[in-house]
Order: structure tokens, then C-alpha cells, then sequence
């Protein structure tokens, strides 16, 4: 009785093991240009927080600026995210919610209140919420949009 409870366990555990692995890596955007994103007014640019000077390279997350046309770098691959349509404020973007695959993505912007910040810093700071049945990543960023 105990072999079999300790068995069970195992492979519970084991299961718990694999839920947490089946969440995507998020990565920088390869190929930014095929995104179709490099012009238009009120696109959003985001790359992981603690960048000093990102550029074109450090983006990890670009939409248009209500968040139609969404591109992530998920498990090393470029990937376009289809948007769900919900009820947002008007008066900020997001947050928005998005599927790819079995995986659902939720973005939420905040404007960055920082007085006196220079024209480098960043407007906006980002939460990246990934979920795949009990198991959460979250990816924090920071960007700006276009115009």
C-alpha cells in the first residue's frame, strides 16, 4: 500500500513537472521587418525590462496600438498571437488577451508616471501573463509607441 502510494507520488509530481515545462520560452523577435510593424502611428515596442538602449533586436512583444497584430517570439520562433476580442477602457490601452496554440496571453499596459523622465526612458511598463491550465509565467517589459 505505501509502494503505491509513493508511486502515485511520483507521478503526480512527475505530471506537475511536465505542466510547468509546457509553458513557451519568450524570446527576442527575430525577424522584426516580416512583422509589418516597422511603420504606422501608435504601434507598441516592448522589450524585457532592464535594457539600457534597446533597439530593433531586444523587442519581445509588438502590436498595433489596440492590440490587433500581435507578434511574440515564443519557444524560438516568431509568432503571431490571435487576439480576443474583450471590453477595455478607452482611456489606456490594453489589457488585452490573446491565444496561441493551448496557451492564453495576457498583456497589460500602464503608463509610466515617472516626473522628469528623460526622452531614452520608456513610456509604458508591461505585464505578459502565459497560462496553460494551472501553470503561470509572467514576463515584465518596458516600451514605447510610435507616434
Amino acid at each position: 500500500m505505501q509502494l503505491a502510494f509513493a508511486a502515485l507520488f511520483i507521478c503526480a509530481w512527475g505530471v506537475n513537472g511536465r505542466a510547468q515545462s509546457s509553458l513557451p520560452s519568450v524570446g527576442t523577435i527575430k525577424d522584426y521587418p516580416a512583422t509589418g510593424l516597422m511603420t504606422g502611428c501608435g504601434n507598441l515596442y516592448f522589450h524585457q525590462r532592464g535594457k539600457s538602449q534597446p533597439t530593433d533586436a531586444d523587442f519581445v512583444f509588438l502590436a498595433r496600438g489596440d492590440g490587433s497584430n500581435a507578434w511574440m517570439n515564443l519557444n524560438g520562433r516568431d509568432v503571431r498571437l490571435r487576439q480576443i476580442k474583450t471590453r477595455s477602457a478607452k482611456h489606456k490601452p490594453g489589457p488585452y488577451s490573446y491565444r496561441y496554440g493551448n496557451w492564453q496571453i495576457t498583456v497589460a499596459i500602464e503608463a509610466l508616471t515617472t516626473k522628469g523622465a528623460g526622452e531614452a526612458d520608456p513610456m509604458y511598463e508591461m505585464k505578459i501573463t502565459l497560462r496553460k491550465g494551472h501553470s503561470v509565467r509572467v514576463i515584465h517589459a518596458a516600451g514605447d509607441s510610435d507616434c
